[in-house]
């Protein structure tokens, strides 16, 4: 019976430590915050290298927003919001991307934004960009609000399904070519439209409305982006 106990300890020890290892590891296996051969192939860059955040414009303030723990990005939800925009603005490309957060979260990752008081639009001035949804949640009071996680707000809809999966890496691709947007969330293809109001701009990490859920906190890694022609 002792021998029973014993082994069956050192299998859940075995199991709790593959667990913790997988979770350790990003997109096939690699190491977190890593590009793989084929995607430098490809042409990938890191837009984070799970230590700092020096491919991103830290505006005064947004230290206590956003800030880099255990290789990942964290936001901090006990205070304001906002969102924390890349150096280099983007036309047509891949964004891959990981978060982990709780369904209670308002987050997002935007797409083409524009930088405040630059050009980011046919029509000029500043403003929000596409903003690919993560929230399972329509909240009713704003604007979008149908629009849930691995949505395109105002340009596709993902299905009802498309859900946070808490606790866990969830995985992004976006891909904005000219005026298709298309989103492959968890291996699957959630949102596919069209809009050519806005053709460059930032891709940004945003943290919407921290009020309506104190604690809500997402942390993002595996921040990958491939320029398209």
């Amino acid at each position: 019976m002792k021998r029973i106990l014993v082994m069956l300890l050192m299998l859940g020890l075995c199991i709790g430590w593959s667990q913790e290892k997988k979770g350790r590891k990003g997109r096939g296996g690699a190491a977190p915050n890593t590009l793989t051969a084929e995607e430098q192939q490809q042409g990938f860059e890191l837009l984070f290298d799970g230590k700092s955040l020096d491919k991103f414009d830290v505006a005064p303030g947004q230290e206590k927003i956003f800030h880099v723990m255990d290789g990942a990005i964290k936001t901090d939800s006990s205070g304001a919001g906002g969102t924390l925009l890349t150096k280099e603005n983007y036309a047509n490309f891949i964004l891959k991307a990981e978060f982990r957060a709780s369904p209670e979260v308002n987050s997002g990752i935007m797409l083409r934004n524009p930088r405040p008081g630059a050009s980011g639009s046919k029509k000029g001035g500043g403003g929000q960009g596409y903003e690919l949804q993560i929230r399972d949640k329509d909240p009713g009071n704003y604007s979008g609000g149908s629009f849930l996680t691995g949505s395109i707000v105002n340009v596709a809809k993902a299905p009802a399904d498309a859900k946070i999966k808490p606790g866990e890496w969830n995985t992004v691709e976006c891909t904005v070519d000219g005026d298709h947007m298309v989103v492959i969330y968890n291996g699957r293809t959630v949102a596919d439209g069209h809009d050519s109001k806005l053709t460059n701009g930032a891709v940004g990490l945003q943290l919407a409305h921290p009020e309506d859920a104190r604690g809500a906190d997402i942390e993002f890694r595996n921040l990958k982006v491939k320029r398209l022609p």
